[in-house]
């Protein structure tokens, strides 16, 4: 695997694609949920609901210590976050974000944010006082929603333009709108 040197944060996602970072933000707000997709010791996939926190324009994922997926970040900090779905009849949009979720050793930080979080979702910041909590760093995002009977999905690429492809219908074929959108 080679190593990726992704930096993106989630401010710079909302410059460079907000018709992205805007819903998936709105999302996050709306559920304070995530299904986070990590990688297992055997290299199969693990899917797990997580709480989600922006802060200072930083996306952050905070974990229960000795959890098997901050276990699975600290041997392979590829993850992949998608926007909780309230059922299939939920047709309100779904943003899916992919990068690494790098740890936050500045302790001061780490503090501060998981505080910020516990008292935002209502709980004591006692209780997650000195957890492991994970910066989400991206390289690549997406939005899909339904525009009438047509599947649209804008996507960003890291070094890439945002794209927008349409499907009519749920078997028609995928064509690209838009190479390049200007936001």
């Amino acid at each position: 695997m080679g190593a990726m040197t992704t930096t993106t944060t989630f401010a710079q996602l909302q410059e460079i694609a907000p018709d992205i970072a805007r819903p998936i933000l709105d999302r996050f707000g709306a559920s304070g949920l995530a299904m986070l997709g990590t990688v297992r010791r055997d290299g199969s996939p693990r899917v797990s609901p997580i709480e989600v926190s922006v802060h200072d324009g930083h996306l952050y994922i905070g974990m229960m210590p000795g959890s098997r997926k901050a276990l699975d970040v600290g041997r392979d900090p590829r993850i992949s976050l998608v926007t909780a779905i309230a059922d299939r009849n939920d047709l309100g949009g779904e943003g899916k974000l992919f990068g690494r979720a790098e740890p936050v050793t500045d302790q001061a930080r780490a503090g501060a944010v998981l505080e910020a979080h516990a008292e935002a979702a209502g709980f004591d910041p006692d209780a997650v006082r000195g957890s492991p909590l994970f910066e989400v760093v991206l390289r690549g995002a997406a939005w899909q929603y339904v525009e009438g009977d047509a599947f649209v999905t804008r996507s960003w690429t890291e070094g890439g333009p945002v794209r927008v492809r349409r499907r009519e219908g749920a078997t028609g074929d995928v064509v690209d709108v838009v190479d390049v959108v200007d936001e």
